[in-house]
């Protein structure tokens, strides 16, 4: 194993030229020699002046050994990030150890101008673009420009603004919000609304006016990008409920600039992509109609971590079945983006041919187009449409569906990761619908109710999808996951690779205990991480990557058909490691929740039963 086998991937990765080397380091940076004791110059492998911050990079080959391990390019970059003539300045710090990149190993590390501490970048565990990294260092260093908490203060207020006088319909602020973003992008728009002057009644033609002009921005920009296989969708149509915002001009514009200020220019840095889906999440849930839609959005933490367990590479083809507001495609795009090392024709070619999502909801399907556009523009495999073409739980596909199936396949996806609706058979159809448009070795990552596989009623459905796949591996979810949506359903993230051969009866699975996410619920604040999560997350991609029983990653392997053959979907062997201590208010709000949509199913069983016996219903 070559220690230049290292560093070639990483000039690869970044360009030959985009890095100094070695000794043409300028010596007024002072490094000194790794060699403890030493005054002696030193040397990083790679270097890079970023202007107020800098960069320095050690390579190993990843070999076991004192002088060749990823421990070892610690020991050293932390040691050139130390001593050195510029200890008032930022330096981010890289290790990379490996032989291929996709075994490589990637650790960041910060240490601030006039400081001796050192931190970790938690979340960056591999190369990526000059420019992510960028927003990375930002956002450690001064701090995200657009913080989950100072977002969810501004849209509560927002929110309050748009509800007075009901001015936005509680279902549509979203959408308004994602209109107002989108418009701010336009110039033509820009230079309109800061020069309308406030006319003497200034709740009549002003902005009224105004209102027209925002439709006509979103129209320009979304109208640039149309799938033919995709239902077709009205932009001025989906946006015209904008028409009838009555807002006074004065406070319409003050509202607009207020988004341009602290959200649109905010969000071009930020490290965190899907605004508009936590948006939607806001608006909706305190409207109180979330659960009127029967969506259950994935959150954050989970929804880049499945993504980072499809280990995407720089070729694969995404595919999102129920996309929602775009969030795992966004993550995607943001990776492969990273993996193109500023290529502008793979980054191209990635917005037009590597990421594919369908969506069969109006509103999501427009907050996703309008996700997109603000953060990259790949729209171009957007679809407004069902994605199910296997239903009734078989592989059977519709006369009327395989013009759409053969479609997507010939954009050969390669990788699928999806939050399915729970309800009636979806996941199970939505989990065979998904194999069926992968190509073979295709992977996919979903997560859905824990029992789906185990189900009576799927059995002969879940047998069938494993004559066509491999079950990989099964994570447990928390149960309070979607707590701030106020559901309390048992989910697993399930790893399926499609494969003409099934799944080997012999086969192991992984299977991880990830009850405790290092989330506890705070009140007033909903789910938040305690610091654990980064941790959790990497030793549980170190089991399944590797095959693991591992105590700290909480995971344990095993067949789940039984010499006899029969399946057992929760496996032969059964969780090994002592349970997990949830909190108190965790588990009571979790089994309120569950207790609560057990009674919300069966209210909607009786009023069914008696609307179909001519009988009115009760009020509650």
């Amino acid at each position: 194993m070559a220690e230049s086998t290292t560093e070639n991937l990483f000039r690869e990765f970044y360009g030959a030229s985009t890095f100094i080397e070695k000794r043409d380091i300028p010596k007024k940076f002072g490094f000194r020699s790794k060699r403890k004791g030493s005054t002696d110059d030193g040397f990083p492998d790679f270097f890079k002046d970023m202007g107020s911050w800098l960069i320095v990079v050690e390579a190993k080959s990843g070999e076991p050994g004192l002088r060749s391990d990823h421990e070892a390019a610690l020991a050293d970059v932390r040691s050139y990030m130390t001593n050195n003539a510029v200890p008032h300045t930022d330096i981010v710090g890289i290790a990379v150890s490996g032989q291929t990149l996709e075994s490589l190993r990637v650790t960041h590390l910060l240490r601030k101008g006039d400081s001796d501490e050192i931190e970790e970048l938690e979340g960056l565990q591999s190369l990526m673009s000059l420019e992510a990294l960028s927003n990375h260092y930002a956002s450690a260093a001064i701090g995200d420009p657009l913080s989950d908490a100072e977002l969810q203060r501004f849209l509560r207020r927002l929110n309050e603004r748009f509800h007075k006088d009901s001015r936005v319909r509680d279902t549509e602020r979203s959408l308004f919000f994602s209109a107002l973003m989108i418009a701010l992008d336009d110039e033509p728009f820009r230079n309109i609304y800061k020069s309308i002057s406030k006319p003497e009644d200034d709740r009549l033609v002003g902005a009224r006016y105004l209102n027209d002009q925002i439709v006509e921005a979103v129209t320009r920009q979304l109208e640039k990008k149309i799938n033919s296989e995709s239902k077709q969708i009205d932009w001025r149509d989906r946006f015209a409920f904008v028409k009838t915002v009555d807002i006074p001009l004065g406070e319409y514009k003050e509202i607009i600039s207020e988004i341009d200020e602290r959200v649109h220019q905010p969000s071009k840095r930020s490290v965190k992509r899907d605004i508009l889906g936590r948006a939607y999440k806001i608006f909706l849930s305190r409207a109180g109609k979330m659960d009127n839609k029967n969506i259950i959005l994935t959150p954050d933490h989970i929804k880049t971590f499945m993504v980072d367990l499809a280990r995407l590479g720089r070729d694969d083809v995404i595919i999102d079945t129920c996309m929602g507001s775009g969030g795992f495609l966004m993550d995607a795009m943001e990776q492969l983006v990273a993996k193109a090392n500023g290529d502008e024709k793979a980054i191209e070619h990635i917005h037009e041919h590597q990421l594919v999502g369908l969506e069969n909801d109006a509103i999501l399907f427009a907050l996703a187009c309008s996700n997109m556009f603000l953060h990259g523009d790949g729209r171009s495999n957007l679809l407004y449409r069902d994605s199910l073409v296997t239903r009734s739980k078989s592989f059977t596909v519709a006369k009327r569906d395989e013009k759409f199936r053969n479609y997507i396949k010939r954009q050969k996806p390669t990788k699928c990761v999806i939050n399915p609706p729970y309800e009636n058979d979806n996941p199970i159809n939505f989990t065979m619908s998904a194999i069926e448009y992968l190509e073979e070795g295709g992977q996919l990552v979903i997560i859905m109710p824990n029992n789906t596989l185990s189900k009576n009623a799927n059995q002969k459905a879940a047998l069938a999808i494993l004559e066509r796949a491999r079950l990989d591996f099964v994570i447990d979810m928390p149960q309070q996951l979607f707590f701030e949506q106020k559901r309390g359903v048992k989910t697993s993230i399930f790893g399926f690779t499609k494969t003409s051969n099934g799944h080997d009866h012999d086969a192991l699975v992984t299977f991880i205990d990830m009850e405790d996410d290092g989330h506890e619920v705070q009140l007033a604040h909903g789910r938040r991480d305690t610091g654990r999560w980064h941790g959790i997350a990497t030793n549980v991609q170190r089991a399944i990557r590797d095959g693991l029983e591992d105590h700290e990653a909480r995971s344990w392997r095993t067949p789940i058909f039984d010499d006899t053959g029969r399946f057992l979907p929760r496996g032969i062997r059964q969780n090994p490691w002592p349970q997990t201590q949830s909190h108190d208010l965790d588990t009571a709000i979790a089994d309120w929740q569950e207790a609560r949509a057990v009674r919300e199913e069966a209210q909607a069983a009786l009023a069914a039963a008696l609307s179909a016996a001519g009988i009115g219903g009760f009020d509650d």
